[in-house]
């Protein structure tokens, strides 16, 4: 029955009946869907994994940096070809060798009490050192440099050495000595050796108190 004609019944009834019979049957409704079944704009939109690609992002940054500690001096050298460009990684490289190598000779019980100025005092003097000594070396012989990995355990002096890795000459030498004044405690001279007189001459780059009780051995 078309529209038009069943609210025209519909009206007809309700007025001869004074509105008491209203005929349900005819009356339109509309059903309203429901929330559940709305599907909001965007919705579909898978969610974005911003905590996977950052966490990823975090990961790659320190397998850079790993590779980067995990670099020999040769390898690094041959990022740069002028002697200027050479020079600034060169004293970082060596700053870098002297911390880790120094840290590790001192052991345990002397790192925890020296460390700080050992790192803060010492370690760029003698990055200004190889620096100094590295200006008057050929660049072919900076781009071959190596570098010791053994600090001498006891009461050896030598923390490391720089050398050339195509003869094996030695150019540097970064060593400590313990002194002991009379009446006074321990004290830590870091120093280093040149070439350029056989090795013979102290370079101090300063000196680190420690106590008035012995220090431990190195690597203890």
């Amino acid at each position: 029955m078309p529209m038009w004609l069943r609210k025209g019944l519909v009206g007809l009834v309700a007025v001869l009946t004074f509105g008491m019979i209203v005929p349900t049957s005819y009356i339109h409704t509309e059903t309203k869907p429901s929330r559940e079944s709305i599907q909001e704009p965007g919705s579909d939109i898978p969610p974005l994994k911003v905590t996977e690609e950052l966490s990823n992002t975090e990961t790659e940054s320190r397998n850079e940096e790993a590779d980067d500690d995990d670099l020999s001096w040769r390898d690094i050298a041959g990022s740069f070809y002028a002697k200027d460009e050479l020079m600034p990684a060169l004293q970082s490289f060596a700053m870098k060798e002297a911390e880790m190598q120094g840290m590790q000779k001192f052991g345990s019980v002397i790192s925890s009490q020296i460390g700080d100025a050992y790192q803060s005092d010492i370690v760029p003097k003698f990055g200004e050192a190889v620096t100094a000594a590295a200006n008057k070396a050929n660049v072919d012989v900076l781009r071959n440099l190596e570098v010791s990995r053994d600090p001498a355990s006891g009461l050896g002096e030598r923390i490391l050495h720089l050398y050339d890795g195509n003869t094996g000459k030695e150019l540097i030498k970064f060593h400590v000595r313990r002194d002991h004044p009379p009446l006074d405690g321990y004290w830590f001279n870091f120093h280093y050796h040149t070439h350029e007189d056989g090795f013979q001459s102290h370079h101090e780059l300063g000196k680190i108190y420690w106590d008035k009780n012995t220090p431990p051995h190195w690597m203890a």
